[in-house]
């Protein structure tokens, strides 16, 4: 079932069962709120969501005040906002138990916006868009020595296709609001 749903204070959000979904959300004013642990505690809240809701987590990077998913739906429908929700809930209280500057923060995580995404180029772009997110940030000069990111591990497993992947679908087209 294809349709848009429209709330109040966010963007609309496309549900297509089975679809790949690029994600992307920022803490509240973009404050660099996600040290080392906060950033271990998102990816395992995020892998508990993957789990309890059927989404599969395919790619991903966290930054010190944002992140980007690659992820594909269930087949059965999950709405968005409930899987999100999960993951940023208990990484926010991990961040406000353990962060003095976010402890009396009314939120830890902005809104998110997500790409539905229908092409394969476009799929691909984005991939590498996340892969190269730490470089276009200036944590790094090389986007495999930024561990907080699934680019790491692929390309210590398959350095020759994340080098083709990466010539043939250049993340530099791809027009996604990130001026973090």
């Amino acid at each position: 079932m294809e349709e848009y749903k429209i709330y109040a204070h966010t963007p609309p959000h496309l549900y297509q069962a089975g679809a790949k979904y690029f994600i992307t959300a920022s803490t509240y004013g973009r404050k660099k709120l996600l040290d080392d642990p906060a950033k271990e505690k998102l990816l395992s809240s995020l892998a508990r969501a993957c789990a309890k809701y059927g989404w599969q987590l395919e790619d991903w990077v966290i930054l010190d005040n944002h992140y980007h998913i690659m992820t594909t739906a269930p087949s059965a429908e999950v709405k968005l906002s409930t899987f999100v929700a999960e993951y940023h809930k208990f990484a926010a209280l991990f961040v406000k138990k353990n962060n003095a500057a976010a402890r009396n923060a009314l939120k830890i995580f902005n809104n998110y916006w997500d790409t539905c995404i229908t092409y394969e180029s476009s799929y691909f772009a984005r991939l590498n868009y996340i892969y190269y997110n730490p470089v276009k940030h200036g944590y790094v000069k090389n986007a495999e020595e930024y561990q907080w990111g699934s680019f790491y591990f692929r390309h210590l497993n398959d350095k020759a296709y994340i080098e083709n992947l990466m010539k043939k679908f250049p993340f530099d087209a791809v027009k996604i609001e990130d001026d973090y």
